[in-house]
C-alpha cells in the first residue's frame, strides 16, 4: 500500500514536468525553424561586414564555458570525498557537484546532436571547412562526424547553460551571475561569428533541460 501511494506520488509529480518539457520541445523546434529561415544569415552577415571581430572583449566572453569545462573534471573526481566529509554535504558542494554532473552529461549529448545534424559554420575555422561566409553553404548535411560540420547545437552555449541553470534553481540570490554569463556568452558567440542564432538557441534548451534534470535528481529531498 505504502509502495502504491508512492509510486502514485511520483507519477503525479512527474507528468506535469514531462509536459513542461514537451511545450519547452516545441518551443525549442520554433525557434530554431524561425531562426534558422529568417535570423541566423542576417545575424552573421551583420557579424562579418561590421567586423565585429576587432573587439576582442568579445573573444573573451567564449572563453567562459571553457572554464566551466576545466573546473568540472576535478569537481567530479573529488565527488567521493565531498559524500563522505560531513562538512563538505552542504548545499554549495552540491550544487558544484550537479553544475558538473548537468554539464558532462551535456556535452556528450551535444557531441552525438553535432554528428546527428552536421551544420555548416557561419564562418571558415577548421581545415578550409565550407561556411556561410566564404562558400555560401548554409544548413544541415546530416551525420558529419568531421568537426567541420558541427555548428549544431553550440557546444559553448549548451555548457554555460547545463552550469547556469543549475546555479539559477538551486542558488536563487546568484541567479543574477547565472544571467549574466549566459548573456556574455551569446554576445561573443554571435559578434565572433562562431554560431548561429539557432544553434545558440539548441545550445541553450539542451544545457537548460540537462541542468534542470541534474538538480531536480540530486536536490529532490531539499
Amino acid at each position: 500500500m505504502r509502495t502504491e501511494l508512492m509510486n502514485a506520488q511520483a507519477d503525479s509529480y512527474d507528468l506535469p514536468h514531462l509536459k513542461r518539457i514537451g511545450v519547452s520541445l516545441l518551443l525549442c523546434i520554433g525557434l530554431v525553424l524561425v531562426g534558422y529561415f529568417y535570423i541566423d544569415r542576417p545575424v552573421a552577415w551583420f557579424a562579418y561586414d561590421y567586423h565585429l571581430r576587432r573587439f576582442v572583449w568579445l573573444k573573451y566572453f567564449t572563453y567562459l564555458p571553457d572554464l566551466l569545462v576545466f573546473a568540472a573534471t576535478p569537481i567530479l573526481l573529488l565527488s567521493p570525498l565531498a559524500i563522505s566529509l560531513p562538512r563538505l554535504r552542504g548545499r554549495w558542494p552540491r550544487t558544484l557537484l550537479t553544475m558538473s554532473l548537468s554539464l558532462s552529461v551535456a556535452v556528450f549529448i551535444k557531441n552525438a546532436l553535432k554528428i546527428l545534424f552536421g551544420r555548416a559554420w557561419p564562418e571558415t575555422w577548421i581545415n578550409h571547412n565550407l561556411s556561410l561566409i566564404h562558400n555560401h553553404v548554409y544548413g544541415f548535411l546530416w551525420f558529419q562526424n568531421s568537426q567541420a560540420y558541427h555548428s549544431f547545437p553550440s557546444g559553448h552555449t549548451t555548457a554555460t547553460f547545463a552550469a547556469m541553470s543549475v546555479l539559477w534553481l538551486s542558488q536563487p540570490r546568484w541567479r543574477w551571475l547565472a544571467a549574466l554569463i549566459c548573456l556574455l556568452v551569446i554576445i561573443g558567440l554571435l559578434g565572433m561569428d562562431y554560431h548561429f542564432f539557432s544553434d545558440i538557441v539548441a545550445g541553450a534548451f539542451l544545457g537548460s533541460w540537462c541542468g534542470w534534470y541534474a538538480q531536480r535528481l540530486l536536490f529532490r529531498n531539499n
